[in-house]
């Protein structure tokens, strides 16, 4: 007997939540996690009701955030909190003029 299971995302929009079922956006969207939480359980329900299996993944709130963001916020962590200061060019003299 082949098992038939169905999955449902929720996933950040630019303008708020999103829910796929099997890679196929169902629905609007929706102004929290929760709101589409909630379509997609209602969502899930029917399949269950039809025999399917369902599996409901909701991200954390690490996995919400742009990766850029995440990138951004290791990269800060671990570089030092003062620039050294460069030093002047050897075409430059102390005043900063050039010397030609």
């Amino acid at each position: 007997m082949l098992m038939i299971r169905s999955v449902f995302e929720i996933v950040k929009a630019p303008l708020g939540w999103s829910v796929f079922a099997d890679n196929v956006k169902i629905a609007g969207v929706y102004d929290s996690r929760g709101a589409a939480l909630e379509a997609a359980a209602l969502a899930a329900s029917f399949a269950v009701s039809d025999g399917v299996a369902v599996q409901i993944n909701v991200p954390g709130e690490d996995e919400e955030r742009p990766r850029w963001k995440v990138a951004f916020e290791i990269a800060a962590s671990i570089l030092p909190d003062h620039e050294p200061a460069a030093e002047p060019s050897p075409s430059q003299n102390r005043t900063g003029k050039s010397r030609v």
